[in-house]
């Protein structure tokens, strides 16, 4: 199995049969990724994408450094970042990062070698082809990445269960963290970490996408007006301009 990050997924074929399936798993338990591919069952010969959201995937930011800047260094580097974040548990895990630019941090996702293998197995026994593992957040980064700004912004991926914040600048991201979506307030989130960051520039835009509308809906407004300029780019519908509520009510899925 490849396990590269790609940017874009397969699209269904003209033929309109579903021979390109994306998943998006939430639950990396091998009892988890059993019962969602039963519950989808998709033929054999079916390409199968998967998208790791939640606890199936962590991210870290690996800043640059002159004396480690050659691609072996900077792996050994970003997976040194996961140690220190999680102790030894990250020995187990399968690390990526984005491509370097010379002089310039790099988001890294880790994921747990064991669930890879799961998902292979798994799929292998259904007769499925596994064309690729995605982060959510690199996967969904990437299909809205044409639609924002170049400037500094962030980027907030939603679902029912967790929300990743990203703080990306024109050069390099700035911060990454995950918080969970129930209750979230997410105008205040977003003002603690500017402020602690030092970031003495004006409020930018914060581009939202959410798992799927109907899973993880958008509420209208409460309370007193944000000075951020929220965008909701979720891919079932057109963007918005509205504005985010400031408690994100917690949201229950089967």
């Amino acid at each position: 199995m490849s396990r590269s990050l790609p940017d874009r997924l397969r699209a269904l074929l003209p033929t309109g049969r579903r021979s390109a399936v994306e998943l998006r798993l939430t639950d990396p338990r091998p009892e988890g990724i059993e019962q969602q591919l039963d519950a989808l069952a998709l033929p054999a010969g079916t390409r199968l994408t998967c998208i790791l959201a939640g606890e199936g995937v962590r991210y870290r930011i690996v800043p640059w450094r002159d004396e480690l800047s050659r691609p072996a260094q900077r792996q050994l580097l970003a997976e040194q970042c996961f140690l220190e974040a999680y102790g030894d548990a990250a020995r187990g895990w399968t690390v990526r990062q984005h491509a370097t630019r010379y002089g310039a941090a790099t988001l890294a996702c880790a994921i747990d070698t064991a669930v890879l293998d799961q998902l292979t197995a798994q799929s292998k026994a259904r007769r499925l082809t596994l064309a690729s593992v995605q982060p959510a957040l690199m996967q969904s980064y990437n299909l809205a990445r044409h639609t924002m700004s170049a400037g500094l912004h962030w980027f907030v991926s939603l679902d029912a269960v967790s929300t990743t914040l990203l703080l990306q600048s024109p050069t390099e991201p700035l911060l990454v963290k995950r918080v969970p979506s129930s209750a979230l307030d997410l105008s205040d989130t977003l003002d603690r970490e500017w402020f602690a960051l030092g970031m003495e520039a004006p409020p930018c835009a914060v581009y939202v996408v959410r798992s799927g509308s109907d899973s993880v809906p958008l509420p209208s407004h409460q309370g007193d007006a944000s000075s951020w300029s929220f965008v909701d780019l979720t891919p079932s519908g057109p963007a918005s301009t509205a504005p985010l509520p400031a408690a994100m009510p917690k949201v229950v899925t089967a």
